[in-house]
């Protein structure tokens, strides 16, 4: 009897397919990783970069951040919502807090989030199914906020339905922002040329999306665009995409799955 095609190596599911992915770059990527024991060709364009904001920059911004590390142990609830603002809070803390303080309950948007901070010790509560912040607000802790003060790692700038809603809950609410996300003109560029050429674009955000510009009147219109969700989906048709597939979640292996659907 034959025995099935093995989708994990090359030549597997993805045979020869080629796979534009335009996240920033990451160490150790599990997605690229899948992609490529999948057998497709994938193409590598980070539109966009993250610039951490330095203990020793000297900016304004930079002391905002010791001041919130400094006075941590005095917020009840911490939230981490990427992998970026995991790494960097983590270092912000082991430079002021050898020891982290007690008492405080972590939360992580994502599995990814909540692994990273698992691998330094910290057990962060994460929804199942979807990986968003929509999720994690239905956690039963996250409900009841009466006179709690919650800070939130994150970069500069997003989507603020979390702390809106907290705030409605009752909490008192922070942000310490590490780090901003920089349009990388020239692989925004590559990406948008190289549309055309490829079975299928990888956008794990709508700020990727918006990085590469509308592409309603554009060559590659018809590319197949793989999402994580149906709030980047949104962004993708108003940017004039006309083939869309989104994910169960932005996990690697929900990702692979749309991929491979797409395709």
């Amino acid at each position: 009897m034959a025995q099935p095609a093995d989708s994990t190596k090359p030549g597997g599911s993805l045979n020869s397919k080629q796979i534009l992915v335009v996240r920033p770059l990451r160490q150790n990527d599990q997605f690229i990783s899948l992609l490529e024991r999948a057998g497709a060709e994938v193409h590598h364009r980070p539109v966009l970069s993250i610039e951490p904001i330095g203990d020793n920059s000297g900016m304004p911004e930079s002391q905002a951040i010791k001041n919130l590390i400094l006075e941590v142990d005095n917020f009840h609830k911490a939230i981490v919502v990427s992998g970026n603002a995991a790494e960097l809070a983590l270092d912000w803390l082991d430079r002021y807090w050898p020891m982290l303080p007690v008492g405080i309950e972590f939360f992580a948007v994502g599995q990814q989030t909540a692994q990273i901070l698992a691998a330094a010790g910290i057990k962060a509560l994460v929804a199942d199914g979807r990986q968003n912040s929509e999720a994690l607000l239905e956690l039963p802790q996250l409900k009841d906020l009466t006179d709690q003060r919650i800070i939130i790692f994150r970069g500069c700038g997003g989507r603020e339905i979390l702390a809106e809603t907290l705030i409605e809950r009752g909490a008192r609410v922070d942000y310490c922002e590490l780090y901003r996300r920089e349009i990388a003109p020239q692989q925004a560029l590559a990406a948008r040329q190289q549309l055309p050429q490829v079975d299928c674009l990888v956008a794990h955000s709508g700020e990727m999306l918006q990085a590469i510009g509308d592409i309603s009147a554009a060559p590659g219109a018809d590319t197949v665009v793989v999402v994580p969700g149906e709030r980047v989906a949104g962004i993708a048709r108003e940017l004039g995409y006309q083939r869309i597939v989104s994910a169960e979640s932005a996990l690697p292996e929900a990702m692979l799955a749309a991929v491979e659907k797409a395709v």
